[in-house]
């Protein structure tokens, strides 16, 4: 364990919540921003796990994740939450297994669709109350920001900014608004060790709030078809499911026009975080995997990947 590690394992003991008792803290792989570690607590000689973040380098979204995980936990689609400060945030430790590695491992006997369990709860999260003071999403301003970037020439970011004014869609004020998690992927949803694929429904949980805002449903549901590199063909699948969820209508045009902006967001963060990172092949990939998805909805004569290609060869 290196001295970084034993500082923040003695700030997670110095948290109210361990007051007392002996804990093993142990650091999760997998995460793509945040330091997250699982900590097993003894006392009395009964042991309790708890998932603890790190919100230290994420101040500006700290907040937000903050209240809509609150809101989740209390209706029961997000883990407990045990403790939350403007720099941690302690929950119960969910025993069992991702969506995307339980699917991998029991694909060919799974009867219902994994979209099915990701519609359930995100339709559900759509019907909370909203917080106060959440962020709105805007989505145009997002995508342009992401662009300046030093790994990307001026001439570039001038294409990518004309492509962004092209497929915004429109955000009026008469939008319905509702509690977007934002970030919909397989391995945001934990599946208990009580999952029961007859009744696939129960015993799934949203966790990763990070990226929560009040946006229309359908940018949502683009969100979960891009970060999770679906088929164009599954945004019918996906609605169909949403919609036996809510008694809400789904505008599939809407969720198209979102979709290529979800490439776009995506793929642009993949890139920021190679910069940022020890692991680059792997967001080059990734970044490549949604640039190709947004250039195949053909809605501009731009290209993106041919654009960026000399970047993405790196």
């Amino acid at each position: 364990m290196n001295q970084s590690i034993d500082n923040i394992s003695q700030e997670i003991k110095a948290l109210p919540c361990f007051a007392k008792g002996q804990y093993k803290i142990t650091p999760l792989a997998g995460g793509e921003s945040h330091e997250c570690f699982s900590v097993i607590s003894t006392v009395n000689s009964i042991e309790t796990d708890y998932f603890v973040k790190s919100l230290a380098d994420h101040k500006e979204t700290a907040m937000a994740e903050i209240a809509s995980n609150l809101l989740a936990a209390e209706a029961g689609l997000a883990p407990a939450i045990i403790y939350h400060s403007p720099l941690w945030l302690v929950c119960q430790f969910i025993v069992g297994d991702s969506l995307a590695h339980y699917f991998a491992e029991n694909v060919t006997r799974l009867p219902i669709n994994k979209i099915i369990i990701a519609m359930n709860l995100m339709a559900k999260t759509h019907q909370l109350k909203l917080p106060l003071n959440h962020p709105i999403l805007a989505i145009e301003p997002l995508m342009l920001r992401q662009t300046i970037n030093k790994a990307i020439t001026p001439s570039q970011r001038t294409v990518l900014n004309k492509i962004i004014v092209k497929i915004t869609p429109s955000q009026s004020k008469n939008n319905r608004l509702v509690l977007c998690h934002g970030d919909v992927n397989d391995e945001n949803i934990r599946l208990s060790d009580s999952f029961n694929p007859e009744s696939p429904l129960d015993h799934t949980w949203l966790v990763d709030f990070e990226c929560s805002c009040l946006a229309e449903a359908e940018y949502d549901i683009a969100m979960f078809i891009a970060i999770n590199g679906l088929m164009l063909t599954d945004v019918d699948i996906a609605i169909q499911s949403y919609q036996q969820c809510a008694d809400v209508v789904i505008d599939k045009e809407k969720v198209v026009a979102y979709l290529a902006c979800c490439y776009l967001i995506n793929g642009l963060w993949y890139i920021e975080a190679m910069i940022n990172s020890n692991h680059c092949q792997i967001f080059i990939v990734k970044a490549r995997q949604q640039f190709v998805l947004f250039d195949q909805l053909a809605l501009t004569q731009e290209k993106v990947v041919p654009l960026l290609n000399q970047l993405l060869a790196n």
